[in-house]
């Protein structure tokens, strides 16, 4: 009687690209073998299976179960077979002889072949162990003597998703890796939790910053609008793109930005001169928009048109606007100035942001610093020391939540592209940024997705 390996299962009976088709040993059927003391999950859907090929072995993972005698008989078959039990598989990759993994496989399994549960050592190789580079952050469910490891240069250098059904366990999942990377000695971890719930706060404890929009001065969260370009920000507040209003806006802003470093000792001469459109330098939103609206309402008397026909002069702090005196009917004086209507609606919607309380601790007018106000700001949202940081949105109507998250996530990236700070942010100590609820910012209706 020839040798019959224990942890054989089955026999290939099909085989379509990539799919294979199992049948199962009929000793197997209703039973649940054990290995080494622990039930082995045969037939379970995302479970994993070997397929040897010489010095190759394949490795799949369950996919479908199914009973013959249930489902209709292939062709060219008359009558299904009673009893088959059979599998549906995918295969993943393969372990070469060197015991190398690689996923996609240049070798497939024939008819007849043999199909094995595997065990910890057969698929080592294709979850290699924690080590210095890597993070344990859970076990193989089919098999918990195997550890799942995260490489964590590939895990921060690219994008990856956590994704299910409402109540899966999403969130849990994502504190547990994180504090799995805190646990296993990265103690200068750059992490940064997007939270628009006010949901991770509790989980990491004496680990993790906290800045709440509603926190208070000490832990208060700040984003600064200014360091946006001008494109990028009138954008957001207005929905606005045109040329012509975004030319406009664009000069007044670096106006403002030009009339702030006056003020300030810490900006030398020499940077007040350079002063661009995408300079992150403090400026008042409030004298921005005074300006576009008093150009937006302006009348002119005389010949040609050139004196205001001026009612009342409007305060830009109290985001009051200038009154003119109405244009004549028939072109009679006064006239509309060159400009007038030109801004609307952006006028009309920035006033709306800027008297908005709920947007009160996004567009709040800047102070004078004794220091660049940027770096520091952004030190906050890294969390200074603690290897995890939590900008907690909490409490923020949704659709300003977005326009605050979106604020401090450009402004991240461009830091971290821009800035030469490597021991801050960058490449030199790149940033893991996680955002929960992720679908909300990319959104397939949203062109900047």
């Amino acid at each position: 009687m020839p040798f019959r390996d224990p942890t054989t299962i089955g026999r290939v009976r099909h085989v379509l690209g990539s799919t294979v088709t199992v049948e199962l040993d009929s000793a197997l059927a209703g039973v649940t073998p054990l290995w080494r003391g622990r039930p082995v999950p045969i037939g379970q859907v995302g479970s994993l299976v070997r397929l040897p090929q010489g010095p190759v072995t394949l490795l799949a993972s369950v996919t479908l179960v199914g009973i013959s005698e249930l489902t209709a008989p292939p062709p060219p078959a008359l009558a299904p077979e009673q009893g088959d039990r059979w599998l549906q598989v995918q295969l993943l990759g393969e372990v070469d002889a060197l015991g190398k993994f690689r996923r996609g496989v240049a070798t497939y399994p024939g008819l007849d072949d043999t199909v094995h549960f595997v065990t910890a050592e057969d698929i080592a190789a294709a979850y290699p162990p924690p080590n210095e580079h890597r993070v344990k952050v859970g076990v193989v469910s089919s098999n918990p003597d195997v550890p799942v490891a995260v490489d964590l240069a590939s895990f921060v250098a690219r994008h990856s998703a956590i994704v299910g059904s409402t109540g899966s366990g999403k969130s849990s999942t994502v504190a547990s890796i994180l504090q799995s990377v805190v646990d296993q000695g990265w103690r200068s971890a750059n992490l940064v939790v997007i939270d628009p719930h006010g949901e991770y706060a509790s989980a990491f404890g004496a680990n993790a910053s906290v800045r709440s929009v509603f926190g208070g001065a000490a832990k208060a969260l700040r984003i600064p609008f200014w360091a946006l370009p001008p494109t990028d920000l009138l954008h957001l507040l207005t929905g606005i793109e045109t040329k012509t209003v975004l030319d406009r806006f664009s000069e007044l802003v670096i106006a403002e930005r030009t009339r702030f470093a006056s003020k300030c000792a810490w900006i030398p001469n020499e940077l007040a001169i350079r002063i661009g459109t995408e300079t992150p330098l403090p400026f008042d939103l409030r004298n921005v928009w005074y300006a576009l609206d008093r150009a937006n309402r302006r009348t002119v008397v005389g010949n040609p048109a050139s004196a205001e026909a001026l009612v009342a002069e409007g305060d830009a702090a109290t985001l009051t606007p200038a009154e003119f005196q109405a244009y004549g009917a028939g072109g009679s004086p006064p006239n509309k100035g060159v400009t007038f209507g030109v801004y609307s609606p952006a006028v009309d919607r920035l006033r709306a942001r800027l008297t908005d309380p709920t947007y009160a601790f996004l567009l709040s007018p800047p102070d004078t610093a004794a220091a660049d106000p940027l770096p520091a700001t952004v030190a906050e949202w890294l969390g200074g020391t603690s290897p995890i940081s939590i900008l907690d949105f909490s409490g923020v109507p949704s659709e300003v939540a977005d326009v605050a998250i979106g604020v401090t996530l450009q402004i991240l990236l461009e830091v971290s592209t821009r800035s030469d700070l490597r021991d801050a942010i960058g490449r030199g100590r790149p940033t893991l940024i996680v955002l929960e609820e992720a679908h909300r910012y990319l959104s397939k209706s949203d062109k900047d997705s």
